[in-house]
C-alpha cells in the first residue's frame, strides 16, 4: 500500500494531465492535451484510447476521402512512410483504409461500471457524472447563488466540503444513483478532504501507475468540471495563490469509488479486477492498424505543408525593395494574413508587420464605473501593469464614476429581480411588454454595434498592477523597446506608425471572446494599440529610445486601430492628435484600409455563403451578421489555421497564404544572441500551439473537446462556461458551427507546422534551454522548419535535420 506522500503525488499528477480552461469573457483556446506534452503524441494518443475510450485522429473514412479525393497523393504516402520508419507498402497503407471502425474494447475503470442502471435507465457512472456536475454548477456559480442558500464557493470550505454536506442531506441520493446505502456510507466519511482521500485510496488498494490511470479516466468523464477546476489552479497560480480545486473534484471521484467498492457485491468487485487484469495487460502502445493511421495524418499534413512550401517559393505579387512611407503592425492572427496581403498589394508605400495583438503589453484595463479590471494579455501571463481610464481630472473621474455606478445599481435591482427564487412565477406577467420593443428592434438588426474597444478610451494612467505607482520613464522605455525589438523594428522607421488591434462584433454569442484577439486574452486589440501608440510617441521615451540605440526620427508619428474581423472594416482612433504634417498619410492609409477590406471580404464571401454579392451589399450582409441574435456563424475565426512563420516579411509578402498562417516578423540579423528568438518561440509559438490544438481536437474528438451544437447551449454562471441541453458538465473546446458549416469541416486537422528563419545552432541552444518548447518538439506536438537560403525547408525531428527537398 502506499504511504500518504506517495498517493498524494500520484493525484497531482494525475490533476497535471488536464488542461485548464478560462471563462468564458476571458475565453482563449487552449491546448487540451498540454498535460500529455512530455509524451510522444502517439503515446498519448493511445493512452487516451486506454483511459477515456476514444482517438484524436480522425475516422478511417475521412483519410478514404482525401486520398481519393486527392489531397493525399501517393508521393505524399511515401514520405511520411519514410519519416515514420514503418516498413510497408503502399497496399496495406490502403487496405488499412477498407477496414470498419471498430471502437477499442473498453476496459471497466470505475467500480460504478460495473453496476446495473438505476431506476431510471441511467448507467450509475452516469448518474454520479450527473451529480457531480450540479453541485459543480450550484459551488461555481455566481448568479443562481444570490438566493440560492447552496452558497457558491464564497461560503466554508472548498468543494469537497461543500459536496460532501450536500450528498449526505441528499434524501434520494441511493435512488438516483442506484447505489444502494451509498448516503449512508459519506455520512460515516472524515469531513476532512485528505483523511476522506486517504480512507478511499487505501480502500481501492492500488499501485502509484493504476492509481494514476484510474484518476486520470475518472478526470476524463467530467472533462468540462476538471478542465475548470485546473484553470482555477492555474490562474491562482500567476496571482500567486495557491489552490487545489481540481484534486478536491478528483477527491470526490475518488470517494465515490471507494463508496461503490464497499456497496458492491462480490460478482461486481471480481468483474473490475477482471478488467483491471486486462488493463495492466495492455500497456499504452500503438496497434499494427494504429500505426498506420497516423502514416494518414501525416502524409495529410504534409500534402498541406508541400502547398505551403509552394506559395513561399512562387511569383511574388507584390514589389519588395521600397521605402515605406506607413508602417502597420498587425496582430499574428491568421486573419490578419488577408488584410496585410491586400493593404500592401493595394498601396505598395506600405509595410506591414507581425506582432503579438497584446504589443508585448502585459495589462489589465480599469474602466470608468465599477467594473472589474479586464485582463488585456495571453491567459499563459499574469498582469504587470493596469492600465486606469481617466478623464485627466479627478473631478471629472469622480463625477463619471459616480453617475455610472447610479446606472449600475439600477441594473443591479433588475437583475436581482431576474434572479430571485420567485422571478420565474413574476418577471414575463410584469416586465414582459417592457421588453418587447427590444426584442423586436434586435429582431429586425436596428441594434446599433457596439464600439471598437479603443475608441471608448480616454487618456489613461499606467501604473503598476499591485502598488499603483504610476511606471518611471526608464520602465516605459523598457516597455516600448521591448515589443520594438520583438518585432525587429529598431531601424528604418516610416513617417506614420499604425497599431492594428483587432475584434470581433457578434451578438447573443457565449462564444464571443473565442472570435477576439487571442493574445489580449480573449479581448479586443485596440485598447493595447492605443497604449502602444502613446507610449511610442512620448517624447521622453523616445529619448531614452536613443540610449538604448533605438533612434526613432523625429518626424515619426504612431497611430492606433483597430480591424473587426467580422466585417473587415478599420476604425483608427485619436485622429484628432495626428498633427498636419502627417494628415495627406493618413488619408492614403483609410483609403488603403477601404480597399483592402473591401478585397478581404470578397476572399472571406464563399466560406460564409455569400458569393455573388458586390461589396455594397456584401458590407451590408455581413454587419447584419455582427448585429444578428439567431447568427451560430457571425465569421469562421481561426478556422483552419495551419503555420506560423517566424521571419522578415521579405518572405511573405505578396505571397497568397489563404488566411491560415500566423505571421511574426523577425529578422535573424538583429538577434546575434538568439534572446528575441527565444522568447518568439517560448511565448507566441506556444500560443500558437495552443490554438492549433485547440481546434484540431473540436475537430478529431468533437464529443470530448468540443463544446457540441450552439444551438442548444445554455450559460452556466453567468460566464462560467456552457452546457449542451439538459447536460450538467461543462462543454469546453469550441462549438461545432465554429469548425463545421453543416456539409463540410472547415478545419483541416493538422499539427501546427513552424517555419523559422535563424542558424541552425541558435534554434538547438532554445530547445535546449527551454523544456516545454522541447516537448512539443521532440514528442511531434508540432512540426518545425527551418527556412533555408532559396526557399528549401529543412525539418527538426528525433534530434536531427531533414532535408524537405520533395515537398517544394
Amino acid at each position: 500500500m502506499m504511504d500518504i506522500h506517495a498517493w498524494q503525488s500520484t493525484v497531482t499528477r494525475a490533476c497535471g494531465l488536464i488542461a485548464p480552461i478560462w471563462p468564458l469573457d476571458r475565453w482563449i483556446a487552449v491546448n487540451p492535451f498540454w498535460g500529455l506534452r512530455d509524451q510522444p503524441i502517439k503515446s498519448a494518443e493511445r493512452l487516451l484510447e486506454h483511459r477515456a475510450g476514444f482517438s484524436i485522429l480522425m475516422p478511417i473514412a475521412f483519410y478514404r476521402e482525401a486520398w481519393e479525393g486527392g489531397r493525399i497523393s501517393d508521393s505524399d504516402l511515401k514520405i511520411s512512410l519514410e519519416e515514420s520508419g514503418v516498413q510497408s507498402e503502399l497496399q496495406p497503407l490502403f487496405d488499412a483504409l477498407k477496414k470498419k471502425e471498430q471502437p477499442d474494447e473498453y476496459s471497466y475503470h470505475s467500480i460504478l461500471d460495473v453496476f446495473p442502471v438505476n431506476s431510471e435507465g441511467l448507467k450509475t457512472a452516469d448518474a454520479v457524472c450527473e451529480e457531480i456536475g450540479r453541485l459543480c454548477g450550484a459551488y461555481f456559480d455566481r448568479r443562481q447563488a444570490r438566493w440560492s442558500s447552496a452558497g457558491s464557493q464564497d461560503g466554508q470550505g472548498g468543494l469537497f466540503e461543500f459536496w460532501l454536506e450536500a450528498a449526505r442531506q441528499d434524501l434520494s441520493l441511493n435512488y438516483r444513483t442506484g447505489i444502494s446505502g451509498a448516503r449512508e456510507k459519506l455520512k460515516a466519511l472524515p469531513n476532512d478532504r485528505l483523511k476522506a482521500m486517504e480512507k478511499a485510496v487505501k480502500r481501492l488498494n492500488l499501485n502509484s501507475n493504476e492509481l494514476e490511470a484510474l484518476c486520470h479516466s475518472l478526470l476524463m468523464r467530467v472533462l468540462g468540471w476538471a478542465s475548470w477546476s485546473s484553470g482555477v489552479d492555474w490562474r491562482a497560480g500567476l496571482a500567486g495563490e495557491a489552490s487545489d480545486t481540481c484534486e478536491s473534484l478528483l477527491s470526490i471521484l475518488l470517494v465515490w469509488e471507494a463508496v461503490g467498492m464497499e456497496c458492491a457485491s462480490a460478482e461486481q468487485i471480481g468483474a473490475r479486477a477482471e478488467a483491471w487484469a486486462h488493463i495492466r495487460r495492455n500497456p499504452a502502445t500503438t496497434s499494427q492498424n494504429g500505426e498506420l493511421l497516423w502514416v494518414w495524418q501525416r502524409a495529410y499534413e504534409i500534402g498541406y505543408q508541400k502547398s505551403l512550401c509552394r506559395a513561399l517559393n512562387g511569383d511574388l505579387d507584390g514589389a519588395l525593395n521600397f521605402d515605406a512611407d506607413i508602417q502597420a503592425v498587425f496582430c499574428i492572427d491568421v486573419r490578419s494574413e488577408v488584410m496585410r496581403r491586400h493593404l500592401e498589394n493595394h498601396n505598395p508605400r506600405i509595410c506591414t508587420l507581425g506582432f503579438a495583438g497584446f504589443f508585448g503589453l502585459p495589462i489589465s484595463h480599469q474602466s470608468h464605473g465599477p467594473f472589474s479590471e479586464v485582463q488585456r494579455l495571453p491567459g499563459l501571463l499574469a498582469p504587470a501593469y493596469r492600465l486606469v481610464d481617466t478623464q485627466g481630472s479627478s473631478e471629472g473621474d469622480t463625477a463619471l464614476n459616480r453617475a455610472l455606478d447610479q446606472r449600475e445599481i439600477t441594473r443591479e435591482s433588475v437583475r436581482k429581480a431576474k434572479y430571485s427564487s420567485l422571478s420565474t412565477f413574476t418577471l414575463v406577467e410584469t416586465t414582459g411588454l417592457a421588453w418587447a420593443w427590444k426584442l423586436l428592434k434586435d429582431s429586425l438588426h436596428q441594434k446599433r454595434p457596439p464600439k471598437p474597444s479603443g475608441a471608448g478610451s480616454m487618456d489613461g494612467k499606467l501604473v503598476h498592477h499591485l502598488d499603483g505607482d504610476p511606471l518611471a520613464i526608464p520602465e516605459k522605455v523598457k516597455l516600448v523597446a521591448g515589443f520594438l525589438k520583438g518585432m525587429s523594428l529598431t531601424c528604418d522607421f516610416a513617417p506614420l506608425l499604425v497599431f492594428v488591434g483587432h475584434g470581433t462584433q457578434t451578438d447573443n454569442n457565449p462564444n464571443h471572446a473565442g472570435m477576439a484577439c487571442g493574445a489580449c486574452g480573449g479581448q479586443s486589440g485596440g485598447v493595447n494599440a492605443r497604449l502602444a501608440a502613446s507610449l511610442f510617441n512620448e517624447l521622453q521615451v523616445r529619448e531614452g529610445l536613443a540610449e538604448e540605440g533605438i533612434h526613432v526620427p523625429g518626424a515619426t508619428f504612431a497611430v492606433a486601430a483597430e480591424h473587426c474581423t467580422v466585417t473587415d472594416e478599420v476604425t483608427l482612433f485619436g485622429r484628432e492628435q495626428v498633427p498636419d504634417s502627417h494628415q495627406a498619410l493618413l488619408a492614403d492609409l483609410e483609403a488603403s484600409f477601404l480597399i483592402a477590406g473591401r478585397e478581404a471580404r470578397k476572399e472571406r464571401a464563399t466560406p460564409l455563403k455569400l458569393n455573388g454579392l458586390d461589396d455594397k451589399e456584401l458590407l451590408a450582409a455581413l454587419r447584419q451578421r455582427a448585429l444578428d441574435w439567431s447568427e451560430v456563424r457571425p465569421e469562421w475565426g481561426l478556422a483552419n489555421n495551419a503555420a506560423i512563420i517566424f521571419a522578415k516579411r521579405d518572405l511573405t509578402r505578396g505571397k497568397d497564404l489563404s488566411g491560415r498562417v500566423f505571421l511574426h516578423d523577425y529578422d535573424p540579423e538583429q538577434d546575434a544572441q538568439g534572446q528575441v528568438l527565444e522568447a518568439l518561440m517560448s511565448a507566441p509559438m506556444m500560443v500558437a500551439n495552443w490554438i492549433n490544438l485547440q481546434y484540431f481536437a473540436s475537430v478529431t474528438a468533437p464529443g470530448v473537446y468540443g463544446a457540441g451544437n450552439k444551438l442548444l447551449h445554455s450559460v452556466v454562471g453567468g460566464n462560467l462556461g456552457v452546457i449542451e441541453g439538459n447536460g450538467t458538465d461543462l462543454r469546453i473546446g469550441l462549438p461545432l458551427q465554429s469548425v463545421h458549416d453543416g456539409t463540410y469541416w472547415r478545419h483541416e486537422a493538422l499539427r501546427l507546422t513552424v517555419l523559422i528563419d535563424a542558424p541552425r545552432e541558435r534554434i538547438e541552444a532554445i530547445i535546449e534551454r527551454q523544456p516545454n518548447v522541447a516537448q512539443l518538439v521532440q514528442n511531434q506536438w508540432l512540426w518545425l522548419h527551418r527556412i533555408l537560403p532559396g526557399g528549401n525547408q529543412e525539418r527538426f525531428d528525433k534530434g536531427m535535420w531533414h532535408s524537405c527537398v520533395g515537398y517544394s
